[in-house]
């Protein structure tokens, strides 16, 4: 049943990503850019949720959240022009109420509709609170891992071109200016993940992004992000200082540990 109520929901995602296009070519990169993240976090989550042998059902509804947890983007980038979240837009809640408005996921029980649900509130949440349902922290887990993979594939190949192929929204409309939040660096040097709200320029943004590795989940996701050397990527268009090569030793040992 729940092959069936995915295959519906697949085919209806398939159609309203479709309605989005743009005249404006900036605009038309990145809605391109986030209809390939949904497809790439797709394949991630089935990587990584073969490499602990997630059972089809649960495997099926990861699937669905992964095509729907970044589906508030293409609204929030076409009306607003922006991928930064704020009181006016904010691509969680725009996502939610189009999942809720379309009903799609009407076609699932009431447990795995909430599910699906919690997984799109909080995969991008900085840190997750204490959750005591098994099932549910599996999924989020895995979908963060995924999600988080993906994005440091787009930045990391961002960042190095950058100067030949500049795009604003991946910059966050932040500054790119020097220094360095001294929240951001100790809490890379305490080994925990840095707060969003501590960003203040594209450097801090860097890092932040590189300080994801603190909060992976699956041993599969260290290695995959090993393997195509994400964090070094992002490491190497960083201005060098003592404090930025701490940090990033900091990161990779911690890295190399998890393998």
């Amino acid at each position: 049943m729940i092959q069936e109520s995915y295959n519906k929901i697949r085919t209806w995602y398939d159609a309203y990503v479709s309605e989005f296009s743009s005249e404006d070519s900036e605009i038309q990169i990145n809605i391109d850019l986030i209809k390939e993240h949904a497809s790439r976090v797709f394949e991630n989550v089935k990587e990584l949720g073969a490499s602990i042998d997630l059972d089809e059902s649960n495997l099926l509804l990861l699937k669905i959240s992964a095509l729907l947890h970044d589906i508030g983007r293409l609204e929030q980038l076409v009306k607003h022009g922006t991928y930064a979240d704020n009181d006016e837009s904010n691509h969680i809640q725009i996502g939610l109420e189009v999942i809720e408005e379309h009903e799609i996921l009407d076609v699932l029980s009431e447990r795995e509709k909430q599910l699906i649900m919690d997984c799109v509130k909080m995969h991008e949440i900085s840190v997750l609170p204490k959750i005591e349902d098994e099932q549910f922290l599996a999924l989020i887990q895995l979908l963060r891992d995924a999600d988080r993979i993906d994005v440091l594939r787009i930045v990391s190949e961002y960042y190095t071109h950058k100067k030949i192929y500049p795009n604003r929204h991946l910059d966050m409309e932040l500054k790119d200016m020097p220094g360095i939040s001294k929240k951001i660096s100790k809490a890379i040097m305490d080994e925990k993940i840095a707060k969003r709200d501590d960003v203040e320029n594209v450097n801090d943004l860097k890092l932040s992004q590189m300080s994801w590795v603190f909060d992976m989940n699956n041993k599969r996701s260290f290695k995959m992000i090993s393997e195509k050397g994400y964090v070094k990527a992002i490491f190497e268009t960083l201005s060098k200082s003592d404090n930025v090569i701490d940090m990033y030793r900091n990161m990779k040992i911690f890295i190399e540990n998890q393998l």
